[in-house]
């Protein structure tokens, strides 16, 4: 028990400082108890809530070395499609689940059967999933997009405390598939030495099949979140990936902060971290291009420190021998 106390501890640690940090500072800048307000606290938990799902949904592929730009517009086309069809045949919360997640996971399957078929990086593939994806945006529904949150008994999922059952539910199944199943055993084994994975027996190509419906599943879920809280329009020029880019700084940080639990905490730790630094940033009354500066800065910083941790360990060891 005291060996997950304090591995949960040390996974959330990041967070709650940043927290305090911020705190801090807008109370310094005359901000009062803005920030530590009950209001600002549930803003920042359910910001998390779409991010750390997309999160989890960029982090799959990426824990096995492949990058993917192609989330954001599946994210808005599976919206688009499985939205419409369920407000114009009233099919109501269980069809526009069902519906939300098939899409996503044909939408997310093409995308693995190209990069099987033609053998072509992730980066070169997805990006033309993406440029085709954001034109069927367009072209679907004659370009209206979908509004679902004008439908109070649709958008359910938008509000608390449905969005953290939601979230709660998805951590514990993306926990348990990467964790004790065959699926999550074979991903790490790719992740960490493909060549001697496949050498062992790991059949790759099965494994990216079932990566890409696993992401099309999450991708589903936060395709549901997305829409029951804004607008979804059509999208072009490859600004879906926007979706996909604002859960990066996350994924980035979660998968370092995986290693003192798991992945699922960790990457629910690192939204809210990036949560907090957005939220706080905006409090203290920073201008949002100074902001999107600033979380580039911190994520090229933390990436730096984390990479290099043992090098730096090893360097202020020499400066404390050297004082001694």
């Amino acid at each position: 028990m005291k060996k997950y106390i304090n591995s949960f501890g040390k996974t959330f640690i990041f967070p709650v400082v940043m927290w305090l940090l911020f705190a801090i500072l807008t109370k310094a800048v005359g901000g009062g108890d803005l920030f530590v307000s009950t209001a600002s606290i549930k803003d920042i938990f359910q910001t998390s809530c779409l991010n750390v799902v997309v999160a989890a949904a960029v982090a799959l592929p990426l824990s096995g070395g492949r990058w993917d730009f192609a989330p954001g517009s599946i994210i808005v086309l599976a919206g688009i499609i499985a939205g419409n069809i369920t407000i114009n045949y009233g099919l109501g919360i269980p069809g526009l689940i069902i519906l939300s997640l098939v899409t996503a996971v044909v939408l997310a399957m093409v995308e693995g059967v190209l990069y099987i078929t033609f053998k072509v990086p992730t980066m070169i593939i997805s990006l033309g999933v993406v440029m085709l994806y954001e034109a069927l945006s367009g072209l679907l529904f004659d370009g209206s997009g979908v509004r679902l949150f004008m439908y109070e008994d649709l958008a359910v999922f938008a509000r608390q405390p449905y969005c953290y059952i939601v979230v709660a539910v998805v951590l514990l199944a993306f926990y348990v598939l990467m964790k004790y199943t065959k699926f999550g055993f074979d991903s790490r084994s790719l992740g960490n030495n493909a060549l001697l994975a496949i050498n062992n027996g790991v059949n790759e190509k099965k494994n990216i099949l079932l990566t890409y419906v696993c992401v099309g599943l999450l991708l589903g879920v936060a395709s549901i979140l997305n829409a029951s809280k804004a607008v979804v329009a059509p999208e072009a020029d490859l600004s879906s990936t926007n979706l996909m880019f604002s859960s990066m700084g996350a994924v980035l940080v979660g998968l370092f902060l995986a290693g003192f639990s798991n992945m699922a905490m960790g990457l629910l730790s690192g939204t809210l971290a990036m949560s907090v630094l957005s939220k706080g940033l905006t409090v203290i009354g920073l201008p949002s291009s100074l902001n999107n500066i600033i979380l580039g800065l911190f994520i090229i910083v933390f990436m730096g420190c984390t990479t290099n941790l043992e090098r730096i360990k090893q360097v202020i060891k020499k400066e404390r021998a050297y004082v001694k």
